[in-house]
């Protein structure tokens, strides 16, 4: 159980999950988690310091021309990390290579010489601009680059799909937390007290799913709804 004051966001303690599971060697092969706790710079660390494969989905292109189906994405450009250049889908070579700061975060941004841009016969596929040429935003090194790139193709897959599959059952974990022990509110003042609550809140969500996978108790059936129980009477 990991315990943090409101504003912090949850992919902040991804890599603090994975070294508080190192100290008490239970770091898993590989880790399923949300949209929030994945990024390919998380990717990076987690197998770089941990051996440990981060799945789950990586924000997608949200590119006009990647949500087009029909316009020239990021992914359609060949990016030469060695000569700093990327090389349109019609084989322009870009003038511009340069660091890009955006909300704290660095970039790479590529931009390709207007008259180059502005002459070209499927400009409109490419960039919606009025004068100005096609730029790109990189992450800041190659493997990130490719990280992104391979993980957006991969969680496309059927494959993929079936992999991540496997933590709907959190969902249902997250639901009983929830609704039977009161997880949403806390009973202390003070971040360590509340800590302690979040820690006998997951013992107890233990020992409930231990006891019932020993007792195996039989599921009642739920009682059918007026309008099912008045289908099966027509019929």
């Amino acid at each position: 159980m990991a315990t943090t004051v409101a504003p912090v966001q949850d992919g902040e303690l991804t890599a603090q999950i994975h070294d508080d599971l190192a100290q008490v060697g239970l770091i898993p092969a590989e880790h399923a988690v949300d949209a929030a706790y994945i990024s390919p710079a998380q990717i990076e660390r987690a197998h770089r310091v941990h051996s440990i494969t981060l799945l789950g989905p990586v924000v997608p292109d949200h590119s006009h021309q990647a949500k087009s189906g029909a316009g020239f994405d990021k992914a359609t450009f060949a990016i030469d990390w060695d000569h700093c250049q990327a090389t349109c889908p019609q084989g322009a070579v870009s003038r511009e290579w340069r660091p890009l700061h955006i909300s704290g975060h660095n970039y790479i941004q590529v931009k390709f010489d207007k008259a180059t841009c502005l002459a070209c016969p499927v400009r409109p596929q490419c960039t919606k601009a009025v004068s100005g040429p096609r730029s790109l935003a990189l992450l800041p090194t190659r493997e990130l680059h490719e990280i992104q790139q391979r993980n957006r193709l991969d969680q496309r897959t059927e494959d993929w799909q079936r992999r991540y599959a496997i933590r709907a059952g959190i969902e249902a974990t997250l639901s009983q937390n929830v609704r039977t022990c009161g997880l949403r509110r806390t009973r202390y003042r003070g971040l360590p007290k509340t800590h302690v609550q979040h820690v006998l809140t997951g013992l107890a969500c233990n020992f409930t799913r231990i006891t019932d996978w020993i007792a195996d108790p039989a599921h009642p059936r739920r009682a059918p709804s007026h309008f099912h129980a008045l289908c099966t009477a027509v019929t």
